[in-house]
């Protein structure tokens, strides 16, 4: 991704920028640090020298995560969204995850140990949502529906063979 688009996204965390940052561009290939930011002056989420915000990108999306300090949750509103390759990326993104203190919840969703949810879906997936027929739609979604993590084998059936 050409990092002088622009839009991003910046996620708030309470001290824990630099680590985060550094889970997250280890889960892709090509995830890397634009720029570890230190702030000249105390602010409410840190002291003069503390990094204040890292910029990164991951899986060609730019991304900013604040350490603007506490009380800002994340919360189901908004979520990462991951296009899988294949269902060994999904199975390898999901364990990555969980393994690290996620929590799995449900349809392609998960909340990592930083409370930021995200959801992990196949390719497949995604373009049968943009071009089956509305009945065989609906039994995908109604499969999709009894799972936490896709599983692209059990979706692709239930669209393609009812």
């Amino acid at each position: 991704m050409n990092t002088s688009g622009k839009a991003g996204l910046c996620l708030w965390f309470d001290g824990q920028a630099e680590e985060v940052a550094d889970f997250y561009m280890a889960l892709f290939e090509d995830g890397h640090v634009i720029s570890r930011n230190r702030s000249p002056i105390d602010w409410p989420g840190g002291a003069a020298g503390d990094v204040v915000l890292v910029e990164f990108e991951m899986a060609g999306m730019r991304l900013q995560a604040l350490n603007g300090g506490p009380d800002r949750p994340h919360t189901d509103a908004a979520s990462l969204t991951i296009s899988a390759t294949d269902q060994d990326e999904v199975d390898r993104l999901w364990g990555a995850i969980l393994a690290a203190g996620g929590e799995e919840i449900m349809c392609g969703w998960i909340k990592d140990r930083w409370g930021v949810r995200w959801q992990i879906v196949p390719a497949e997936f995604e373009e049968m949502r943009r071009s089956a027929p509305t009945e065989a739609l609906a039994r995908g979604y109604a499969a999709m529906m009894t799972m936490r993590k896709l599983d692209m084998s059990q979706l692709r059936e239930a669209v393609l063979t009812g």
